[in-house]
């Protein structure tokens, strides 16, 4: 699907990503996309695509695991098995071909300014005043502060066959540098760069594994919005007079205790 006929959300691999730890909620931390919401994003995008592929056909479980199913004696074509195992947990006792590791290669972080982007966030409302005048005002919410992550990913790519091995290469480096890119996008992932690495060949079970990695170098960001409960814009003075009485006797009058600066340090 070309980039700007993409409807977002689309395939809405962006819903599996939970923390259970309250430091984001205690922090108020609104977006933090470095190693696991990344990983989940990439390991989601892969299952969602090829779980609509003819030969590679993707089947996840009830649980949401991969499908696997014990296949001795049976047509593998005809069983429901899943046809690829898509995940970031490889386990060399029961191997499963072909399959598709996700892996985190590392990253570092890097600041969009000296202050970590300390920004103001607004919020509207509409305001009407005694004459039945409507205007906008508009007054800050929130102090922002973010920054950026530039991390790499590993896809290793795991097949019995060299054929198989060039196919899911060729099909998952397109996938995501053009069909799944725009979305990753708008997820908080944006691949900087895509680079395929060279084919590799070893011994298993009186056999060969054929390898082959593919290198992504993606940003992402980190958001905090701390909220601004207290916020005086300004304090207004309503000041009423009367007709002073023409027997008026300034001396008369009652001493006054209270003068402006005492009334502004009050409030």
């Amino acid at each position: 699907m070309p980039i700007n006929e993409q409807f977002l959300p689309g395939q809405g691999f962006n819903k599996d990503n939970y923390f259970y730890s309250n430091y984001f909620e205690e922090y108020n931390v609104v977006q933090q996309v470095a190693v696991t919401h990344p990983k989940s994003l990439l390991i989601n995008c892969l299952r969602s695509y090829f779980s609509f592929d003819n030969l590679y056909t993707y089947k996840a479980d009830e649980y949401g695991f991969p499908l696997v199913k014990d296949l001795t004696g049976e047509d593998p074509a005809a069983g429901d098995s899943t046809k690829i195992v898509i995940s970031d947990i490889f386990n060399n006792e029961t191997k499963f071909f072909p399959s598709m590791v996700v892996k985190c290669n590392g990253g570092s972080y890097k600041p969009i300014s000296f202050n970590q982007n300390g920004t103001l966030k607004y919020r509207s409302h509409k305001a009407t005043d005694n004459y039945g005048t409507e205007r906008v005002v508009t007054v800050p919410s929130h102090k922002v502060y973010t920054g950026a992550w530039e991390i790499n990913f590993d896809i290793n790519i795991m097949t019995e066959s060299q054929r198989e091995l060039e196919e899911l290469t060729d099909i998952t480096s397109l996938l995501l540098q053009y069909s799944a890119w725009n979305e990753l996008r708008a997820a908080g992932l944006f691949i900087k760069n895509l680079s395929i690495g060279g084919e590799s060949a070893e011994e298993y079970a009186n056999d060969y594994i054929f390898t082959q990695n593919i290198v992504l170098a993606t940003r992402s960001e980190w958001r905090v919005e701390i909220p601004i409960n207290n916020l005086i814009e300004k304090v207004v003075f309503k000041l009423e007079s009367e007709k002073t009485p023409n027997n008026f006797n300034v001396f008369d009058q009652p001493n006054i205790n209270n003068k402006f600066t005492n009334i502004v340090e009050s409030v």
